[in-house]
């Protein structure tokens, strides 16, 4: 395809992305009047809320390469217009269409691609009346509101045309099941009959360390180890052999990466759950990490479409009086079960959970696998006991401050 026709192609057919008001928290560096076009080869691409990222090899007219780092839109408004996971990979060589930096340094915010295949997206939906593009608001002078306006009259001004709002998948912060799948906390979903539930984990757990016991048990990780891959006992030997040498190496979290899945599970300090028909949601103490358990029968989101990260997608269901929880769909960056023992994309936890001690233990088998690092299940067992006087505070991971710990840093 030329030139001249590839620029046809990406103005019309692909429309362009900047026809959705942009409500982007950094969208203040990029000049949305201007628009560039680049082609070059894919050699990053991470695709993970709340927006997708590629690095692009781009050949200049002086025949160097320069590195061109792309913004993409939300991971949920891409999807409305067919782009996913499996659009796009490292290699591919591709044609974006995008709002260059203000700085004038190469990188942008994607308004339109073609994929390696020929295939085009946008982020326009052709069947709409085009949308006014929003200004970012810290550029905007301020304008003082209608005198005497009382916040009802504001209300009622600036209220959306249906309530409740059904969600459509693309606002900020929406996972991949927004759109299609009736949200965990929709009072109709609530509201649906369900058999009651033999406990409810509702409150504040605190992680049993059995410290007197943790060259048995582990503590808070799992002893003995799994059967290693060659892959799996590489790492592990690099790491032994890095910190018998008093040495930092190799754990993510040390650069703020989320501990995820089993970590957030097996960590001092309080683990909070709501629970609900529908799902328990928890949050860790540690750095506030975020996890949902979805009870109410929905079907794993597809590949194409799965948000992978740390925590998985845990879909949980009731057998007696005991949970079973299957969680998949983890990232393979960066992602540690625990000092020495990484894994990847290929990762499944099951957890058994009952309640024991009056619904004052809650005690949780869990079954790893993880072909790729080590081979068969691997089996632990675990106990949280409930913590009363006691709740969840925001805490940080700050890069920076990480830097300045022992062993860090230069």
């Amino acid at each position: 395809m030329n030139s001249r026709k590839h620029l046809f192609v990406l103005t019309l057919a692909l429309g362009l992305f900047a026809r959705i008001a942009i409500a982007h928290h950094s969208a203040v560096v990029f000049d949305e009047a201007a628009s560039v076009q680049k082609t070059g080869e894919v050699t990053q691409f991470i695709y993970r809320n709340p927006h997708m990222i590629i690095t692009l090899n781009v050949e200049s007219e002086a025949g160097e390469t320069e590195e061109w780092k792309i913004e993409g839109q939300s991971i949920a408004a891409m999807r409305q217009h067919g782009f996913d996971r499996g659009s796009l990979k490292v290699g591919d060589v591709v044609t974006v269409k995008m709002h260059p930096l203000k700085s004038g340094n190469p990188g942008g915010l994607i308004q339109g691609m073609i994929g390696a295949d020929g295939r085009s997206y946008s982020m326009d939906d052709s069947g709409a009346p085009e949308q006014r593009r929003q200004v970012y608001p810290a550029l905007m002078p301020w304008e003082p509101p209608p005198e005497d306006e009382t916040w009802q009259m504001r209300e009622k001004k600036t209220r959306p045309p249906q309530l409740p709002i059904v969600s459509d998948g693309t606002a900020a912060g929406d996972a991949s099941a927004t759109g299609v799948t009736p949200g965990a906390l929709d009072p109709d979903n609530l509201a649906r009959e369900r058999p009651p539930a033999p406990f409810d984990v509702t409150g504040v757990w605190q992680f049993r360390g059995e410290d007197e016991w943790r060259a048995n048990y582990g503590s808070f990780e799992f002893k003995p180890g799994p059967e290693f891959t060659a892959k799996g006992k590489a790492f592990h030997d690099a790491y032994m052999e890095a910190s018998k040498k008093g040495e930092r190496y190799g754990d993510p979290t040390a650069l703020c990466y989320p501990a995820g899945m089993p970590r957030l599970m097996t960590r001092y300090g309080s683990l909070m759950m709501t629970q609900f028909p529908t799902a328990i949601f928890m949050v860790s103490r540690l750095n506030n990490e975020y996890r949902v358990i979805f009870l109410d029968g929905r079907e794993r989101v597809p590949e194409g479409k799965l948000d992978r990260n740390w925590g998985g997608e845990s879909l949980g269901h009731w057998e007696g009086d005991t949970l079973v929880v299957e969680t998949t769909g983890f990232t393979d960056e960066n992602h540690l079960i625990q000092a020495g023992v990484i894994t990847g994309s290929q990762l499944k936890i099951v957890e058994r959970m009952q309640m024991i001690n009056d619904g004052n233990t809650l005690v949780t088998e869990f079954t790893f696998t993880d072909p790729e690092h080590w081979v068969g299940e691997w089996k632990h067992v675990k106990f949280r006991d409930r913590v009363l006087r006691s709740d969840v505070r925001e805490a940080n991971c700050i890069y920076k401050d990480n830097l300045s710990l022992p062993g860090m840093g230069n």
